[in-house]
């Protein structure tokens, strides 16, 4: 009876053991259990839109060029392409093209005569993003563009990867604005 009885409590103890080693497994406490710390969290930031014009404005009157007017509408486009990138922590997408940019302000309802759109990433504030697009020849001429009369802009964070700060600036001309002028 004595070996019975020690045999049950070896066989209780043996499969407490083996819950509790299931138990924690779930729980994620032994190392590579949990999936918590790979998830990655999509944040979309607030973007100061009156510092934002301040500098592309600024840097457009040096060039002789006309002032450009804040578009809640272009921050949406802007804020979707954002997620886009981040999602993929690359910028290398399809839809950072000139056909891109257009089917994305069409699904906004955006009707337009011209369009362009800056991307960047790593950029830790807008001032560093706005400094590297002057800096790369096609973000420039975008910036430049003489028919755009609208901008929005957004900026999306990822929690891990490579880049972490993305940013987005659409620049348009709708159609309201009325058709551009040859230059």
């Amino acid at each position: 009876m004595n070996q019975l009885a020690a045999m049950r409590t070896l066989s209780t103890r043996f499969l407490f053991v083996v819950i509790t080693c299931f138990a924690i497994t779930a729980c994620g406490v032994l190392p590579g259990g949990s999936d918590l710390e790979d998830t990655t969290v999509l944040t979309d930031q607030p973007v100061n839109t009156s510092q934002m014009l301040s500098l592309i404005n600024a840097y457009r009157q040096e060039n002789g060029l006309p002032a450009l007017r804040h578009d809640a509408a272009l921050d949406g486009v802007s804020q979707n392409m954002a997620r886009h990138i981040a999602e993929r922590d690359s910028m290398d997408t399809w839809a950072h093209s000139a056909f891109g940019l257009s089917q994305r302000l069409d699904k906004a309802g955006y009707a337009n005569y011209a369009g362009a759109e800056n991307l960047g990433a790593g950029y830790a504030d807008l001032p560093a993003a706005f400094r590297g697009w002057q800096g790369s020849a096609g973000h420039n001429k975008n910036l430049l563009n003489p028919y755009v009369t609208r901008v929005g802009i957004a900026r999306t964070n990822r929690n891990d990867g490579k880049w972490r700060n993305f940013w987005v600036m659409t620049l348009s001309r709708p159609v309201s604005d009325g058709r551009p002028a040859p230059q």
